[in-house]
């Protein structure tokens, strides 16, 4: 079923709107009705605990969810005013709008829940809707809900809403100047569009509910009746149409949209031509969503939808008005239970990626010292050489803190034992510098270390350095995230005027979807690598 409900609630019905999609694509999953004139009992109850009886009966028949969910309240219980203020400042009007419309609301401030609309600015001016909803109301209104599980997330003006709904079925892009007319049973809503953005609103307490009250003084058959109530409810309709008319600035009206169950009257698109003198559509909101109303169901809510719809976009995230009558003591408690499951969801996202660097880290710190590893025991090997005792060699770095120091004092224990050969010999710094495979290492490992971002994981299988041939020449195999790291790594070689004539590597694919390269050769640059081991020495020297 549907997963979230929009709720336009009136005087005399509570319309419920099951939906699901998004806020580009509402799909409607069923419409209810629940008459809320509920008939008096002889026992002592509350007409609200009624009415709350009745919804929660509705809501579990249609096995509706209760949550999320959102509501309209009738406009014609609102007091609308407008006024001007001598700024355009969002944050200012923000900050007097309500001391403003204390003088133009004839309740005491603190006992109503005020909401406020910008319609028209000029350079230095705002012309300022401000709507009043009392907090008794919507109380009541919440606790009739309370019984079925409902806690609405916002409350908006069915107006409000109304325009909602042109803005999210797109019919305000398509009719950017018209006026709406929408005639609910208890009232009557004026949209007029200029733009595509909302010119002025009005709301008329009149509505198609007195059509099934009024005429009953009349002498005539039902038909008869039922002409002269419509008769009388269009008259006064074209009245109050006419004289907001005059309130207004003037304006173009090319298109007039009815809509709401008064649009069906006999003779209603007529009317509105008398007092509009334009074209008159009839708006039908569910020929602008996807959803699974059956025939007798689209004839029956088709004209009389918008309100519901805009409130279900708005539950979405469509914010127009930036409107919202849930404040002060009408302010919605569980905010925290909306962003909950979000919170869990952002939580855990959060923890796996944390989760996964540092797997990641573990296994590229086994790397790293796995190659130190093997740099300590191919130098000790050449100290024991050099030294020519075990214990001695053993003794240069293993008091040493840290593989990379170790490394370090290594390298450093043997430029001393070069240095002190050079003075045994008497020849001073003027004894041919000997080439050293580790030295070669050295420089390797550094470059792998310095690019390791561009390279990522770089497993060596097998690294072969010849600086005594007569082409000195440096092989590494290994295992790389992908061709393009590979490539990475022999342009990075390139680069480097240690390493001359890099030829490339055949490569292949491995079981865990790495790449293996067999072989990427290199000569060796030896003048290029005794500048740098002797620039090395001054460097440790100095740092000494």
């Amino acid at each position: 079923m549907a997963s979230q409900i929009a709720l336009d609630y009136a005087t005399h019905r509570l319309r419920i709107l099951a939906f699901d999609g998004s806020s580009k694509r509402i799909r409607v999953q069923a419409v209810i009705d629940v008459d809320l004139d509920v008939p008096p009992t002889d026992d002592d109850v509350e007409a609200d605990d009624l009415r709350a009886d009745a919804i929660a009966a509705a809501m579990k028949a249609a096995k509706l969810p209760s949550d999320p969910s959102a509501m309209a309240f009738d406009a014609g219980q609102a007091l609308f005013r407008e006024f001007d203020l001598p700024f355009t400042d969002a944050a200012q009007i923000a900050k007097v709008v309500r001391f403003e419309a204390e003088s133009h609301i004839p309740l005491d401030i603190d006992d109503v829940v005020m909401q406020h609309l910008v319609l028209r600015k000029t350079r230095d001016k705002s012309h300022v809707l401000a709507a009043a909803v009392k907090k008794d109301d919507l109380l009541d209104r919440f606790d009739v809900l309370d019984a079925s599980g409902i806690d609405p997330h916002f409350v908006d003006l069915d107006a409000f809403a109304l325009f909602h709904a042109l803005a999210g079925t797109g019919v305000a892009a398509e009719h950017p100047d018209a006026v709406v007319v929408s005639v609910q049973p208890e009232s009557t809503t004026l949209l007029f569009l200029a733009g595509g953005e909302l010119y002025a609103v009005r709301s008329l307490r009149m509505g198609t509910h007195s059509l099934h009250s009024a005429g009953t003084r009349l002498e005539a058959n039902e038909q008869e009746v039922e002409l002269a109530r419509t008769h009388d409810f269009l008259g006064r309709l074209k009245r109050e149409l006419r004289r907001t008319l005059t309130s207004l600035p003037p304006l173009e009206i090319p298109v007039v949209l009815v809509t709401g169950s008064g649009s069906r009257v006999p003779g209603f698109a007529d009317a509105m031509r008398e007092v509009f003198a334009g074209e008159v559509r009839e708006l039908d909101f569910l020929a602008h969503v996807d959803h699974k109303l059956s025939a007798e169901e689209v004839e029956r809510y088709g004209p009389d939808i918008g309100v519901a719809l805009g409130i279900a976009y708005k539950l979405f995230g469509l914010e127009v008005t930036q409107t919202d009558f849930r404040r002060d003591e009408c302010a919605y408690a569980r905010k925290f239970d909306q962003v909950k499951s979000p919170l869990i969801v952002l939580s855990f996202l959060i923890f796996l990626v944390v989760a996964l660097q540092c797997i990641d880290a573990v296994y590229r710190n086994k790397t790293v010292n796995r190659e130190y590893d093997l740099m300590i025991n191919w130098g000790d090997e050449a100290l024991k050489m050099v030294l020519g005792d075990e214990a001695a060699a053993h003794a240069v770095w293993q008091g040493v803190e840290g593989q990379p120091q170790r490394v370090q004092a290594i390298h450093t224990r043997m430029e001393k034992e070069f240095s002190d050969l050079a003075a045994k010999l008497g020849r001073g710094d003027r004894l041919p510098w000997q080439p050293s495979a580790l030295a070669a290492w050295i420089e390797f490992m550094e470059k792998v270390e310095a690019n390791e971002k561009k390279l990522g994981r770089l497993l060596v299988s097998r690294l072969d350095i010849d600086v005594g041939a007569r082409t000195p020449q440096f092989k590494v195999s290994g295992v790389m995230e992908s061709r393009t790291k590979v490539d990475e790594l022999i342009r990075i070689l390139e680069e480097d005027p240690l390493y001359e004539d890099v030829r490339p590597s055949v490569t292949s694919a491995t079981d865990d979807g790495m790449v293996r390269f067999d072989e990427i050769v290199a000569d060796i640059d030896l003048a290029e690598l005794e500048r740098r081991v002797k620039e090395g020495i001054k460097s440790a020297e100095r740092a000494g």
